[in-house]
């Protein structure tokens, strides 16, 4: 019987120990998403489709904007 407990004990701390890691690497992800405002895949695709555009001559860049 000792034996049966033992086991899901390091069952429980196991999962419990995954999920904190996976926790932690979604928050860092936020964290980093946050400060280096990346893009999405949506966002990147939208935007190259922007620049090919602009480079076409299909659209004009804003005269009024400085760049950061």
């Amino acid at each position: 019987m000792f034996d049966r407990v033992t086991e899901v004990i390091s069952l429980v701390l196991g999962v419990l120990a995954l999920g904190y890691l996976v926790y932690e690497i979604d928050r860092r992800q936020r964290k980093l998403h946050e400060i280096w405002d990346v893009l999405d895949g949506e966002d990147a695709i939208i935007t190259n489709s922007l620049e090919d555009m602009v480079e076409n001559g299909e659209l004009r860049p804003f005269a009024g904007a400085a760049l950061a």
